[in-house]
């Protein structure tokens, strides 16, 4: 996921109107869940029951010192229920393959001293290889060369985490490959054997390449080792989670696009209204495409059939799944709709015993205010189930 500071808007201030006679409250976690029992090829245990619920930290190393999170709120959300820290690391100096400069020695003190703090704090953490444009595009064009960079950066960084808690700790071999299912599938099997060799203990986390699509787990042969948990990114449907990405290209439907709802029905008002402007602002190829999104409704369902397919795998293989990814861009989004997703994410995850980590903290689909380090408590309350939240059925 691309990261959105510095934030061109504050997060949505109003709070939820929760209405008396709406839906029941969310049911509560499935504890049962996350045990040696219910997984018993996997071999960290310990670590799977706390990477039942987390959220993304991203921008912790932004540039921008006053979009940093704040600790102390970080802390708040370990006492409310959140469990795991997915910590998105990267430097400049992996594009070099400068692995002695001073100022990735600097950067890896610097986020050796946050896992030391975010598991004091009791969370579990994923240090995940976020790597920018340029990783990637050598990734993308040259195979072996591409591949050869990534196991110097993880001979690097596992030198770096080897003294880690390996029951707090685990390893994300890279976030989102921009590789052919093949070729990363081979990528990951001569990675994953070489860093079990620096990291014996630790667990690893993999996903399927591209996006990390659910649909793509469902080809992914499990890599020949008991200590991987498989991780999945849920941003269906994408142009309500996406609504007014200002980073897309202006003719962008999804750039384009505000007040999307979800769920959505048959001939709804607002489809109708978002495509009479889109036509009168003379964006037509923007119309078709909405049209074609929507030729059929996007429900609860569709969300169920998509964990489905994941609890599939997971069971068929007897591996476990967390959704490492998963949220909605804040700014254009109807707040209930957005609310009302979330819960119907969470909900879907926990019931088919898949761990969720909210993707993000506190930029563009975040949960926190960056500028107060104020928690969104409507979202809190709809991600963790609290008794409380019950969300609109629809609009």
């Amino acid at each position: 996921m691309r990261f959105l500071l510095p934030i061109k808007r504050s997060l949505c201030a109003g709070l939820l109107a929760i209405a008396a006679n709406s839906s029941p409250a969310f049911s509560q976690a499935a504890n049962h869940c996350f045990t040696a029992e219910t997984f018993p090829a996997f071999a960290n245990a310990p670590l799977l029951a706390k990477m039942a619920r987390g959220v993304n930290l991203s921008n912790w190393d932004t540039d921008h010192i006053e979009y940093r999170p704040n600790f102390a709120t970080v802390r708040e959300l370990f006492g409310q229920g959140f469990t795991h820290i997915r910590l998105p690391i990267f430097h400049s100096a992996f594009n070099r393959a400068d692995f002695g400069s001073a100022d990735l020695a600097e950067y890896t003190r610097w986020f050796l001293s946050v896992i030391e703090k975010l598991t004091g704090f009791g969370y579990a953490v994923t240090i995940d290889f976020h790597p920018d444009g340029d990783f990637n595009r050598l990734l993308r064009t040259n195979t072996e060369a591409g591949y050869r960079r990534l196991e110097e950066s993880w001979r690097f960084l596992a030198k770096a985490l080897q003294d880690t808690n390996p029951e707090f700790v685990a390893v994300e071999v890279l976030n989102e490959p921009d590789l052919t299912p093949e070729i990363w599938y081979s990528h990951a099997e001569r990675l994953a054997h070489k860093m079990r060799q620096w990291l014996p203990r630790h667990t690893f986390v993999v996903g399927p390449s591209g996006p990390m699509r659910h649909e793509s787990l469902a080809d992914f042969h499990p890599l020949d080792d008991p200590n991987v948990i498989y991780a999945v990114h849920f941003y269906d449907p994408f142009i309500f989670t996406h609504q007014g990405a200002e980073w897309h290209p202006p003719s962008d439907p999804v750039r384009l696009s505000v007040g999307v709802p979800f769920p959505s029905r048959d001939n709804d008002p607002r489809i109708d209204e978002l495509i009479a402007r889109l036509t009168e602002e003379g964006h037509f190829h923007a119309v078709e495409e909405v049209r074609q999104i929507f030729q059929e409704p996007w429900t609860v369902k569709d969300i169920e059939n998509a964990f489905n397919t994941v609890q599939r795998w997971s069971q068929k293989h007897g591996r476990p799944v967390v959704v490492n990814e998963f949220g909605v861009l804040s700014y254009d989004a109807p707040r209930t709709d957005r609310l009302f997703w979330l819960g119907t994410v969470v909900n879907a995850v926990e019931e088919r015993c898949i761990g969720w980590t909210h993707w993000d903290y506190s930029d563009g689909f975040g949960i926190v205010d960056p500028r107060t380090h104020e928690p969104d408590k409507e979202a809190l309350k709809v991600l963790l189930k609290s008794k409380d939240a019950s969300i609109p059925q629809n609009q």
